[in-house]
């Protein structure tokens, strides 16, 4: 049961708005355009995603909340997609990345490579643990006790090596209803009343975040966005 869909990210909104508004030989053009570029490349492995998930249609009671943000003890911590099922919560943080991929351990890293050029990443492993960290004390504040796993899902096919095991599972989108499908169910701590009530809690306490002002976050003055209304398909910049 989809509980909550996925909407196009305000901050995609607004860099696609902030870029036809900045002048092309603006000192921070490029920055812009950059993170318009990943912001769009997120949410295109993201709707990659939903696409594969439609086909998980499980005979026991199970719930899905899309792009959900929760805030527990000052901490704000967004979650891609979340799965609910009978014995546990699956997190999945969903990442649309090119190139070549290897995976290592000690200290964990993603590294990527793309037409020679390697590239340490941000490891998602570690976002994950600790969104199950953050998701596990807010259902315990709640009176919630339930395993939380989680899985990274890899948006598109990659050329992907794993060195050790990371203790993550890791997939491709195409696999993860196959996957899920291969999962028991252990012992039926949730029914599907009780999997429905969380599902809709979770998805009443999403806090949208706001990430306007853009000129502020970007560090840009207010008097380098060009003004007035601007005509389809004829973007004049200065």
């Amino acid at each position: 049961m989809l509980i909550k869909k996925r909407n196009e990210p305000l901050s995609l909104i607004g860099l696609q708005s902030l870029i036809d508004r900045l002048g092309n030989n603006h000192q921070y053009y490029f920055k812009v355009e950059e993170e318009l570029r990943r912001r769009k490349a997120g949410y295109s492995g993201e709707l990659n995603f939903d696409k594969h998930i439609k086909e998980f249609r499980p005979s026991y009671p199970f719930a899905l909340i899309h792009d959900v943000c929760l805030f527990h003890n000052g901490v704000y911590f967004q979650m891609d997609s979340v799965l609910i099922m009978p014995d546990r919560i699956i997190i999945f943080e969903i990442k649309n990345l090119g190139g070549k991929l290897t995976v290592k351990t000690n200290p964990t890293q993603f590294i990527q490579e793309i037409n020679g050029e390697r590239k340490i990443l941000q490891s998602p492993i570690t976002e994950l643990e600790r969104k199950k960290i953050f998701l596990d004390r807010w259902l315990k504040e709640r009176g919630i006790n339930i395993p939380i796993k989680g899985m990274i899902a890899l948006a598109f096919t990659n050329e992907l090596f794993i060195e050790e095991d990371t203790g993550t599972e890791i997939a491709f989108t195409r696999e993860i209803p196959i996957r899920l499908y291969n999962i028991e169910i252990e012992k039926e701590l949730f029914n599907f009343g009780k999997v429905n009530t969380l599902a809709r809690n979770i998805a009443e306490s999403h806090q949208e975040y706001n990430p306007f002002p853009l000129t502020k976050t970007m560090n840009i003055d207010k008097k380098d966005i060009i003004t007035g209304v601007i005509c389809p398909g004829a973007v004049t910049r200065e």
